[in-house]
C-alpha cells in the first residue's frame, strides 16, 4: 500500500478567542497548496480513500488535494489524524480500507514528521513543511510500522533522497 502523508497548508494565527481547531488557511496556504496539489496530481498519485484531521485547516487542505485530483470519494474526517496522532492513529486509520492501494491522510507537525521518520528508521527528525507531501510504500503484509521510501514534495521541491539525513 503507498501512504501520502500531507501535512496542512499554512493558516492564519489564532486570533483573539479562536479556538485552534477553528483556524483556517490563509490565502497564501489556499495558493501554495493548490500547486502543490497540482505537483501531487503530476506524479500520478490516485489515493482510494482521503483521511483528514478534524480541525478546519486540515479538511481544507483535503478537498483542495480532493480536487486537484478529481476525487470521487468523500473527504472522510478521522479523528485519530487530530494533534496527537502517531503510529497507533495511523494503524487505525489504515484499519478502515483493507485492500486499498493508495490512501491520502492529512495532518499536522510535530506528529507527522514524527510518523515520518519512525515509519523509515531515519536518525533524526525530518519535519515536514506546510503544505509538504511523502509518499511511502509499507510492505504487503507484516509490520505496518516500516515503510520505503517513495518521495518528498516540500516547497514545490520533488526530493527523491534523504541520504543527507544520517547521523
Amino acid at each position: 500500500m503507498r501512504i501520502y502523508l500531507v501535512r496542512h497548508a499554512d493558516s492564519v494565527d489564532r486570533i483573539g478567542t479562536m479556538p485552534d481547531a477553528a483556524r483556517y488557511l490563509s490565502a497564501r496556504g489556499r495558493v501554495s497548496f493548490r500547486e502543490m496539489a497540482a505537483r501531487f496530481r503530476e506524479t500520478g498519485a490516485r489515493p482510494v480513500h482521503i483521511f483528514t484531521s478534524p480541525l478546519l485547516r486540515a479538511v481544507q487542505t483535503a478537498e483542495i488535494l480532493s480536487e486537484a485530483i478529481r476525487y470521487e470519494g468523500a473527504v472522510v474526517v478521522a479523528p485519530q489524524l487530530s494533534p496527537g496522532f502517531d503510529e497507533e492513529g495511523l494503524d487505525a486509520v489504515l484499519d478502515e480500507c483493507p485492500g486499498a492501494d493508495q490512501v491520502a491522510l492529512v495532518g499536522h507537525e510535530p506528529d507527522l514528521g514524527r510518523v515520518l521518520t519512525r515509519m523509515l528508521s531515519l536518525p533524526r527528525d525530518l519535519p515536514m513543511r506546510k503544505g509538504a507531501i511523502a509518499a511511502l510504500d509499507l510492505p504487503e503484509t507484516g509490520e505496518r510500522r516500516r515503510a520505503g521510501f517513495v518521495w518528498l514534495l516540500d516547497g514545490g521541491n520533488r526530493i527523491a533522497d534523504l541520504s543527507g539525513l544520517s547521523g
